[in-house]
């Protein structure tokens, strides 16, 4: 797996001057090396990892959001976010990275049922998100309802709302 730090620094837990420079620029987050950490362990036991790519990691209040990059079958997913889970002792959310908006969306939210993206322009030409989520999933997301949408604002480069319907 690619890393944006480098594999000794990220297993030594001593960073060379490249790595720390872009811990202080912010590229990479120091929560992230725990992650980086994890899944280089995991390299020797899951080998469908050294086809991906890490790109960054997220923290909410009740899980972790993992960005991988390149083809990893759903399957392998699973038992990476399994994994992860047991070793860095929280909940994990791992996605692949794709161009497409709304699969990240869906993602994201599993397992709450996405019905659909608006894209809405406010006056002053704001650009906002409409993310349309069934009703009766309302309490898979309630509680995280605002963490949701900074994420997904955050990754979006828009504003986000998650309306119920």
């Amino acid at each position: 797996m690619k890393y944006p730090l480098d594999r000794i620094c990220v297993k030594s837990g001593v960073l060379c001057q490249s790595c720390q420079r872009k811990i202080e620029s912010g590229l990479v987050g120091e929560d992230e090396v725990p992650v980086m950490k994890a899944l280089i362990d995991l390299e020797d036991e899951l080998k469908f990892l050294k086809k991906g790519e890490y790109v960054k990691s997220y923290r909410m209040s009740s899980q972790l959001v993992v960005m991988v990059r390149d083809g990893f079958e759903q399957e392998e997913i699973s038992r990476l976010e399994e994994e992860l889970s047991r070793r860095l002792d929280t909940r994990v959310k791992v996605i692949v990275e794709t161009g497409e908006q709304k699969r990240l969306i869906e993602r994201l939210l599993a397992p709450a049922s996405l019905i659909g993206v608006n894209q809405v322009w406010l006056p002053g030409g704001i650009e906002v998100l409409n993310i349309r989520v069934s009703r009766r999933d309302r309490r898979i997301i309630e509680r995280s309802k605002e963490e949701y949408e900074k994420l997904l604002s955050q990754l979006l480069g828009v504003e986000a709302r998650i309306v119920f319907e």
